[in-house]
């Protein structure tokens, strides 16, 4: 009964009768060089962390994601065994406020990067020290959205990308070292 089963499922399927979703391509760090954008990758991570997540996906003129968007973006998890982890999102546009918090206690700050100005970040628990549930922090522009910008152009517009970088589970010291380290994946 149970042969027979998948045989009709997988007959249906071949004919188009049965929805059968294709499993999504798992992405790796090497297909991200591949892509016409700026990719962002840390330079240095703590001790334990390694690529747990690499994921490709596409929005439209929106930024919505979109199966048919031609506009290529990119997210990607570092993570230890502890489970603290480093993320980084991109998004073509269409985005909000990420250091943003719900709890009220949550605390903001700031600091200065060479290469991407002023980030500012929020983080809870409150204090200076010790190890933070959560560190979020605004939006990074790249070199191309940057030059976009000041050329009121749309070639490297399109090229352009948001990031957002994230932090659980590691110390206000360990995210702004990470962030300090971030350059694209591939070099020019």
């Amino acid at each position: 009964m149970r042969i027979t089963t998948l045989f009709f499922v997988g007959v249906l399927a071949i004919l188009g009768i049965w929805p059968v979703q294709a499993a999504p391509k798992t992405a790796t760090l090497d297909d991200l060089k591949k892509l016409d954008i700026i990719c962002l990758t840390p330079g240095w991570l703590p001790e334990g962390y390694g690529v747990k997540k690499v994921e490709i996906h596409y929005e439209n003129a929106d930024g919505n994601e979109d199966a048919k968007g031609t506009f290529p973006a990119y997210s990607l998890e570092y993570r230890n065994r502890q489970k603290s982890r480093f993320t980084i999102e991109s998004a073509y546009t269409g985005i909000g406020d990420r250091n943003l918090d719900q709890d009220e206690r949550a605390e903001e700050s700031r600091f200065d990067t060479k290469r991407y100005g002023t980030v500012y970040i929020i983080y809870f628990p409150p204090g200076k020290s010790g190890v933070k549930n959560r560190i979020v922090a605004n939006w990074i522009e790249d070199e191309n959205l940057k030059a976009g910008k000041a050329k009121g152009g749309n070639a490297l517009r399109i090229k352009g990308r948001y990031h957002g970088v994230s932090g659980f589970g590691m110390t206000l010291a360990e995210f702004e070292k990470i962030v300090q380290s971030l350059h694209p994946i591939r070099e020019k």
